[in-house]
């Protein structure tokens, strides 16, 4: 009599699962541990995002197919957040501000869109001399952006409960590398990995720079009586 393959696919599919379940759980426990292990930066070829969007506080959407071709960092935070999100933000500040890093689109999510309307984001953005075009404020339906996070970043976020931590996405539309933004030995290795970023063949960045080098190579020499050459 031929026994049933049942048993067998059974044990398969438990198999499976199990592989993946331990797959995730890794995961979630190298997210835990990144700011004692110092960040993690990714390594070989990961799959692209999945593409969102949300109302941002410029009153435009922010999208992130738009984002294609360059770099970005995403991280959660809210306006109300007493301690960590100042922290957070205003390390983001400085790197925003680094003329090296003006390439780099800082993308903040908040995690009580119930305080932060549009209004609320632009004073704090205003507070914080983003550069609209540069460091957006979003915000979207609780249900929403809990799925951004937990499913698109890796980072599960709940009602005003999220991590210190800067999610890398580089001009591929994948992501490069998490880091603790109030850890000042990880902003270290975040500001080093935007650079690496921004300096990869074919980011518009380094596409620029080659033009501009181009141009002036292509200057006549300057005369003797030229005023900037004395």
């Amino acid at each position: 009599m031929k026994q049933s393959t049942v048993p067998y696919w059974l044990a398969l599919m438990v198999l499976l699962a199990a592989s993946y379940g331990g797959w995730k759980w890794y995961q979630v426990k190298q997210f835990q541990e990144s700011r004692s292990i110092g960040g993690i930066e990714a390594v070989g070829i990961a799959p692209p995002l999945e593409e969102f969007e949300l109302p941002a506080s410029s009153g435009k959407t922010f999208r992130s197919a738009d984002m294609d071709g360059k770099v970005w960092v995403t991280t959660f935070f809210f306006s109300t957040c007493p301690g960590p999100c100042s922290r957070m933000n205003e390390r983001i500040k400085y790197m925003h501000n680094l003329p090296e890093l003006q390439g780099v689109t800082w993308v903040s999510i908040t995690v009580d869109p119930t305080v932060d309307t549009l209004e609320v984001l632009q004073e704090y953005a205003t507070k914080m001399n983003a550069d609209p075009k540069r460091w957006l404020f979003c915000r979207g339906d609780m249900k929403y952006i809990k799925r951004v996070g937990r499913d698109i970043m890796k980072l599960p976020v709940t009602y005003k409960g999220h991590n210190e931590v800067a999610v890398v996405i580089d001009q591929q539309g994948q992501v490069r590398g998490m880091y603790d933004v109030t850890s000042r030995s990880q902003s270290v290795k975040l500001e080093a990995l935007l650079k690496q970023c921004l300096a990869d063949v074919g980011s518009p960045a380094v596409e620029k720079a080659e033009e501009m080098d181009a141009e002036e190579q292509n200057l006549e020499p300057k005369s003797a009586t030229d005023p900037t050459t004395t």
